[in-house]
C-alpha cells in the first residue's frame, strides 16, 4: 500500500513542481510574458507534435486501436458535455456564464497536462494510448465548446461548420498523430539520425510545456464569478474522473485503458478554453478562473486517484 501511495507522489508531484516553476519564475520575472507566449508556440506546434508522431510511430497500432475504445472516448465525452449543459442551464441564468461554465467544467487539459502525465504514469505506451484519445476528443472538444460558447454567448462570432473544420484540419497535434500512423502502419523506415533528434525533442516536450502552462497563469480577477468556477471544477477533477472510471470499468476496460480514461476525466480545465470563451464572447473571468481553480485542486485529487488504481480499487485493475 505504501508503494502506491510512493508512485502516486511520484507521478503527479513532479509536474506540479515544474508548473510551479514557472508560475514563480514569470512572477520573479526572470520569464518575461514574450518567452511564455513563444515558448507556448513551440510546445503546439513544434514539441508536441513530435512526440506525438514519435509515440505512435514506435507503436504497434493494430494491437493500440480498438472500436470500443475509440467509442467510449468519444461517447463519454459528448455525454458529459451535455449532460453538465442541461443541468446547469436550471441554475446558471447569465448566458455568458453558463458558457464558460460548461466549457470550463468538461474540456481537459490533455495536451499540456495529460501528455506529461500519462508518461510518468505507463512510459510510453500510456503515451501512445492517450495520443489515440487526443486524436479522436480533439475534435469533439472543438466542436461542443465553439456550440455551447455560440448559443450562449450574447455578443461575438457564430457558429461556423466550415471553420471548425479547419481548424480540426490544421491542427498539429492531429496532423502529428495522423502522420505518425501512416508511417507505423506502413513501416516507413527512419534514419538512426533521425529517431534521436525526435527523442531528444519528444524528451523536451513535457518539462517546456508544464513550466509555460505555470508561466500562464494569473489570479487578475479571481474574485469574481468564484463559485461558478468553483462548482465547475469540482465536476471536472472528482466528478467527472469517478464517472469517466466506474462507467470505462463498467464497459470492460482495465489497465492502460482504464488509467487513461480515469486521467482524461480528472485533467484540470484546459487554457484554450479561456481563448475561445474571450473570442466568442462568454465569460472571461469564470472560464479563467475555473482553469486556476482546477489545476490547483487537481494536484490532489490525481494524486489521490492514481493511488486508488494502483491500490486496486476496482478488482482484476492492473
Amino acid at each position: 500500500m505504501f508503494n502506491h501511495f510512493i508512485f502516486s507522489i511520484n507521478t503527479v508531484v513532479p509536474i506540479f513542481f515544474l508548473v510551479t516553476l514557472g508560475y514563480v519564475l514569470k512572477k520573479r520575472e526572470f520569464l518575461p510574458e514574450k518567452f511564455i507566449s513563444a515558448g507556448n508556440r513551440l510546445v503546439f506546434y513544434i514539441l508536441l507534435p513530435i512526440a506525438m508522431f514519435n509515440s505512435v510511430y514506435v507503436t504497434d497500432l493494430d494491437e493500440l486501436f480498438n472500436v470500443g475504445f475509440a467509442a467510449f472516448a468519444i461517447g463519454a465525452s459528448v455525454v458529459s458535455w451535455a449532460v453538465i449543459w442541461v443541468i446547469s442551464a436550471f441554475f446558471i441564468k447569465d448566458k455568458r456564464v453558463l458558457g464558460s461554465f460548461v466549457q470550463g467544467a468538461f474540456r481537459s487539459n490533455t495536451v499540456f497536462f495529460g501528455i506529461p502525465l500519462m508518461r510518468n504514469l505507463a512510459g510510453e505506451a500510456g503515451v501512445a494510448r492517450f495520443a489515440l484519445i487526443i486524436a479522436l476528443i480533439m475534435p469533439v472538444y472543438n466542436i461542443c465548446s465553439i456550440l455551447v460558447l455560440s448559443v450562449c454567448a450574447d455578443t461575438g462570432e457564430k457558429l461556423k461548420l466550415k471553420t471548425i473544420a479547419l481548424t480540426i484540419a490544421k491542427n498539429p497535434l492531429i496532423i502529428a498523430i495522423v502522420t505518425g500512423s501512416v508511417f507505423s502502419l506502413l513501416n516507413v523506415p527512419l534514419p538512426q539520425s533521425v529517431t534521436r533528434t525526435l527523442n531528444d525533442l519528444s524528451d523536451m516536450a513535457p518539462s517546456m510545456s508544464l513550466i509555460c502552462l505555470g508561466g500562464g497563469i494569473t489570479f487578475l480577477g479571481f474574485e469574481k464569478k468564484f463559485k461558478y468556477a468553483f462548482v465547475a471544477s469540482v465536476l471536472k477533477v472528482i466528478i467527472l474522473p469517478i464517472a469517466f472510471t466506474a462507467a470505462a470499468f463498467a464497459f470492460g476496460f482495465r489497465g492502460i485503458d482504464l488509467a487513461a480514461f480515469m486521467v482524461l476525466g480528472g485533467l484540470p480545465s484546459a487554457f484554450a478554453g479561456y481563448v475561445m470563451a474571450v473570442q466568442i464572447g462568454c465569460d472571461a473571468y469564470t472560464s479563467s478562473n475555473i482553469i486556476i481553480i482546477s489545476t490547483l485542486l487537481s494536484a490532489l485529487t490525481l494524486m489521490l486517484f492514481i493511488y486508488l488504481w494502483r491500490w486496486g480499487l476496482f478488482y482484476d485493475i492492473v
